[in-house]
């Protein structure tokens, strides 16, 4: 890209964009370039800057105007806050999902930093929902288009995991809060404990470049999920939503170093299998401030 005091290669064929060093530091990349390419191209690799935690940590806060923290109580965080965690510890493959889709404070951004790759294999993978949902056989695309999807989490959250997961655990602020959600649905049992249920799009619009996306959590995530009018998805659909997104599919060649910005709300991510027990990458999520 010409004029700019750092280097640019594509990602793959259809999406992403690589962003390394030329002498800038990383926290000098300029605001306004930096997100204008992010919404062009949903995912941002930044390589050669010699990251640390906390140069990952500043720049996340770079682009954001709110930190998420992630449901998930078993997940390791290596920042006093928690809002910084390593990713799920098993070692199995994960397929393509959006992070906390199936939640209406789904996050605008996904993170991730390589503190250390694993010796082989365990590349994180990054599929663009928008190229996924033009390669659907056309009867899913259709049911997609027709059809929203409701989820509910297979348990109740508990209200330590309240403050967790929205912020607080006090009843009043909740219930302000779920009354600015759509097609929201919620309980309080005796003990505090939350049931709720979302309905939303398995395909909605991608927020930068205006498109469809296939950008959800319906292939990798352990919330249950039904067609909104309560009927069991087909397991053909599944079949379909898997082949889509392999052939948009990009693996993350990781370096120590290396930090990824996703576009939550298009592009999905999951993950290769590996046997390496010391890999470690960390992630975080966030609202946008741009």
């Amino acid at each position: 890209m010409a004029n700019t005091p750092f280097k640019t290669a594509p990602l793959s064929d259809h999406h992403g964009l690589v962003i390394e060093s030329a002498d800038l530091p990383l926290a000098e990349l300029p605001h306004a370039e930096i997100a204008e390419l992010f919404k062009e191209h949903g995912t941002l690799m930044f390589r050669g800057f010699g990251a640390t935690a906390d140069d990952f940590r500043a720049l996340v806060q770079k682009f954001s105007s709110k930190l998420f923290f992630h449901q998930n109580p078993n997940r390791e965080t290596i920042s006093d806050d928690g809002a910084v965690l390593l990713v799920d510890a098993h070692r199995n493959p994960i397929p393509a999902h959006s992070e906390m889709s199936y939640c209406p404070l789904h996050p605008g951004l996904q993170w991730f930093y390589c503190v250390r790759p694993a010796d082989e294999d365990g590349e994180t993978t990054v599929y663009d929902g928008v190229e996924a949902y033009k390669r659907l056989a056309t009867e899913t695309r259709e049911l997609f288009d027709r059809l929203r999807l409701t989820w509910r989490l297979p348990f109740p959250t508990a209200p330590e995991h309240q403050e967790r997961v929205f912020g607080t655990a006090d009843r009043a602020e909740l219930e302000a809060l779920f009354a600015t959600f759509d097609d929201f649905a919620y309980d309080f049992d005796d003990a505090g404990n939350l049931n709720w249920k979302w309905t939303v799009s398995a395909v909605p619009r991608a927020p930068y470049v205006d498109a469809p996306t296939l950008c959800n959590s319906y292939l990798g995530s352990g919330a249950l999920v039904s067609f909104e009018d309560g009927s069991t998805i087909p397991q053909h659909v599944r079949w379909d939503a898997l082949d889509a997104t392999e052939q948009v599919r990009v693996d993350l060649q990781w370096e120590a170093g290396d930090i990824v910005m996703i576009d939550n709300k298009r592009v999905m991510h999951g993950r290769r299998g590996f046997e390496d027990p010391d890999r470690k990458v960390a992630a975080m999520l966030s609202t946008p401030n741009f």
